[in-house]
């Protein structure tokens, strides 16, 4: 399979909708008392039990945790079966798979850190006595490295050469070739590009050249790019500092990374540390912070969410034309969706794909259950005011997740192609095998009556696809101050169509944005106060700045289709709060040093600035509303801040 073909193939577009559910009192009883004292404890013991078990050492080694596992522990917990402790099992994996993937992500930051600042972050004279060669014999092999991998990334990104023909072009060449050509066959499965800076850390651990490895990291140390100028060692020494700090923050941060823990509905944690607080001595200042923090933690009173999959979810309307649905396990008690109008049509649709699945089931031609719009479903309850019984007071809601792509009968078309062709894969790779196991046997005959019932597809409006100019592109860049500014370049002829601040983006709606921003300032200023009498404090914000984000996002996706863009340009986020806090730290530690107290002000003041704004939430927002045009994301290079066209010229070098 070539690179081009994966980077076509589609991802799904997931949203999700809420409702609340409107049933007899009896029903809401069962449901309440199902979730808090059969579902919610056995999370909580299932939760406690993962990180106890003697292979939980292996997880933490591979990052990663299987539903196998998981199952098999549930199992010596309760030999109940069902969708609700099915539930049970994805959400507990879904919990450690997420700490796991944070706690690896943490540790491979720190390696690469590490391995940054002892391998690649050296001065020039360093390099010199390493190589044992001349700073300028160093830059032209630099040179010489980095013309080579432009073209091999531009051939292997850009090209329809498969595994075979890029092994057959490049066995003859020397060393460096052959480490390209291993680097290429380990990333081919992966959807993403390869890019300049990985190639040369991949060429720098693997190469056993001095001369090639000095010009490798100097061309990392100063961005991929060879410069004459004579080097600047107070600034090479500001970022040792700052890398020191880095991987000193990780460290904390690995250490004190807690394993994941199971809702305390009933406050017996808090009530423990309450009475160890009154009746105890702490061992030391940790402990003690450790019951304060315990005692002061905001107790969720809610049971756990159990999760359903589309086909558990039964609709139907009654003779008033009102939606209902009751779910698989408790089909004796029934719920009426209430929404508002804007809402609607969403369970209307739900409801026509169920129908027209049931019919498919009686009829001739039988339709694909994984072309249903819903795809799954999130049983839960939410947090209600006054006093009275639990199901009473509190709200049964139900969140809806569907794919947009199965929205329309374009977008269904493209998810039915791409399973059809999966699915034909995986059936032409069977047949192969003459000697079929029953668990292959199986999997074959699921696979061909998929392959049979995704020949015929649902009834959906036509939307014409949005056709886009790989040459115009659009680019944005992101700022604490100014927030946002986007431009619209030609990248063939490189000239600037347009360029907007977020006030011009905002238009009419640039009001939201100050009153986001004093909103922040009066939230930072109670929490102040509430750390200082050490009481809890917890600020709603009324999801403000997610609708910011959205209508942010809005704006440039339809900047984006008036100019008929076909890629914009994100600026590369990856850590950056982490970079820029432990950069502060470190210039910090230079402006005061000694002075523990000025520092932390110091690192306040800054940190005002770099937290004054979820840029990924900002980023994702711009990503999902894009998919839907199918436009292309691409991470570039964060642009400087000067005038408009300075930022436009360097989103079109960065594009």
């Amino acid at each position: 399979m070539t690179r081009d073909r994966q980077k076509n193939s589609t991802q799904p577009i997931l949203r999700t909708i809420t409702c609340h559910l409107s049933g007899r009192e009896e029903a809401l009883r069962k449901v309440w008392e199902e979730m808090v004292q059969e579902n919610t404890p056995l999370i909580v013991d299932l939760i406690k039990a993962v990180s106890e078990q003697p292979e939980f050492e292996i997880n933490k080694a591979t990052g990663k945790i299987t539903k196998e596992e998981i199952n098999k522990l549930r199992k010596s917990l309760t030999q109940n079966s069902g969708r609700t402790y099915t539930s049970v099992d994805c959400l507990v994996k879904e919990a450690y798979s997420s700490w796991l993937k944070l706690y690896q992500k943490r540790k491979t930051q720190k390696e690469g850190k590490e391995y940054f600042l002892k391998n690649i972050l050296k001065s020039d004279a360093e390099l010199v006595e390493q190589s044992n060669c001349e700073l300028q014999t160093i830059r032209c092999k630099a040179k010489e490295i980095l013309s080579l991998i432009e073209k091999f990334i531009e051939q292997i990104n850009n090209s329809e050469l498969n595994t075979n023909q890029t092994i057959s072009a490049k066995k003859n060449n020397n060393i460096l070739d052959k480490i390209l050509n291993d680097f290429f066959i380990k990333n081919l499965n992966k959807s993403a590009e390869i890019g300049l800076t990985d190639t040369l850390y991949e060429i720098h651990r693997n190469s056993s050249d001095s001369l090639t490895q000095c010009a490798v990291a100097y061309l990392i140390k100063n961005d991929n790019k060879v410069s004459e100028a004579d080097e600047n060692l107070t600034q090479l020494n500001k970022r040792r500092a700052a890398k020191e700090v880095e991987i000193q923050r990780l460290e904390t941060q690995i250490q004190n990374t807690r394993l994941p823990n199971g809702r305390d509905i009933i406050g017996a944690k808090s009530s423990q540390a309450f009475n160890n607080l009154i009746n105890q001595v702490p061992k030391d200042d940790e402990e003690f912070a450790e019951w304060i923090a315990t005692f002061l933690k905001k107790i969720s009173s809610l049971p756990y969410p159990i999760d359903y999959l589309s086909g558990d979810l039964t609709w139907y309307k009654n003779e008033k034309g009102k939606i209902f649905v009751y779910f698989n396990g408790w089909s004796k008690y029934h719920f009426q969706i209430c929404c508002n109008k804007r809402q609607l049509h969403f369970f209307e649709r739900f409801l026509e794909d169920y129908k027209a699945l049931k019919a498919s089931e009686k009829g001739g031609e039988k339709l694909s259950g994984s072309l249903v719009t819903l795809r799954s479903a999130q049983l839960l309850w939410q947090q209600g005011e006054g006093k009275g019984e639990p199901w009473k007071v509190n709200k049964l809601s139900l969140h809806c997740t569907y794919d947009a792509r199965l929205w329309t009968t374009e977008g269904t078309e493209d998810v039915r192609q791409e399973k059809t062709d999966k699915a034909q894969a995986e059936i032409n790779q069977v047949d192969i095998n003459e000697n079929l196991d029953s668990k292959q046997q199986k999997k074959l005959t699921k696979n061909k009556s998929s392959l049979s019932r995704l020949k015929n597809s649902f009834a959906r409006p036509s939307k014409p696809a949005y056709q886009g100019q790989s040459n115009i592109i659009v680019g944005v860049s992101l700022h604490p101050v100014e927030l946002v500014t986007l431009a619209v370049v030609d990248a063939n002829t490189k000239k600037i169509l347009t360029c907007k601040t977020v006030k011009e983006l905002l238009g009419d709606a640039f009001p939201l944005l100050s009153r986001r921003r004093r909103q922040q300032v009066h939230f930072r200023k109670e929490r102040e106060k509430a750390q200082k009498k050490d009481s809890p404090c917890h600020l709603g914000e009324a999801k403000l700045g997610e609708y910011v984000d959205s209508l942010l996002a809005k704006r440039i996706v339809e900047v984006a289709k008036e100019y008929q863009a076909g890629r914009i340009v994100l600026p590369g986020l990856k850590g950056i709060r982490e970079i820029r806090t432990s950069a502060i730290q470190a210039k910090a530690k230079t402006k005061f040093p000694g002075d523990i107290n000025a520092q932390e002000i110091y690192v306040k003041e800054y940190n005002l600035q770099i937290h004054s704004w979820s840029y990924g939430r900002l980023q994702e927002s711009i990503k999902s509303k894009a998919a839907e045009l199918k436009i292309s994301i691409k991470s570039g290079k964060q642009a400087s801040y000067g005038t408009l066209k300075e930022k436009a010229r360097d989103l079109a070098l960065s594009a």
